[in-house]
């Protein structure tokens, strides 16, 4: 992933070693899996190739703990990462999941049975939107986001 983000952005690996301050060794053996980079130097290839999704599949890639809480991200146009996004809200809505979460937990428990694959169905949809939440975060064409301080 990280020599796939390099070469869409043009740089040689010559070029991102000297913009990530670390030898082309170092480079290299981040790109061939011999190692992971550590987060901070992750940072400055986001800002560097740019990749704003870089972030997250390295999350996802470095950490079995991320992987199974991040959703894959694709950097969408940003009119389609839109589209997505609405729809996927739109069908929560139709599906009137906002009230059988309510249902779900009036008593403070998912319960057995039904409550239980209504629960998961509705555990998906919202994994789908966060997916769908952060590709438009991430879109082609949207004003990147400042760090938060």
């Amino acid at each position: 992933m990280y020599a796939r983000h390099r070469r869409a952005a043009g740089i040689t690996q010559e070029r991102a070693a000297e913009l990530l301050g670390v030898a082309v060794r170092t480079v290299a053996n981040w790109e061939s899996g011999v190692y992971v980079p550590p987060d901070d130097k992750v940072a400055l290839m986001c800002d560097a190739y740019p990749a704003p999704t870089l972030a997250l599949e390295h999350l996802r890639a470095s950490s079995s703990l991320a992987a199974g809480l991040i959703p894959e991200a694709a950097q969408l146009p940003l009119a389609q990462a839109v589209a997505q996004l609405l729809y996927r809200m739109r069908q929560f809505e139709t599906r009137h999941r906002a009230d059988d979460l309510i249902w779900i937990s009036s008593n403070g428990r998912v319960d057995e049975g039904e409550q239980t694959v209504r629960w998961r169905e509705i555990s998906d949809e919202l994994q789908d939107i966060v997916a769908a939440a952060l590709q438009l975060r991430y879109a082609q064409g949207a004003c990147p986001l400042p760090p938060r301080d």
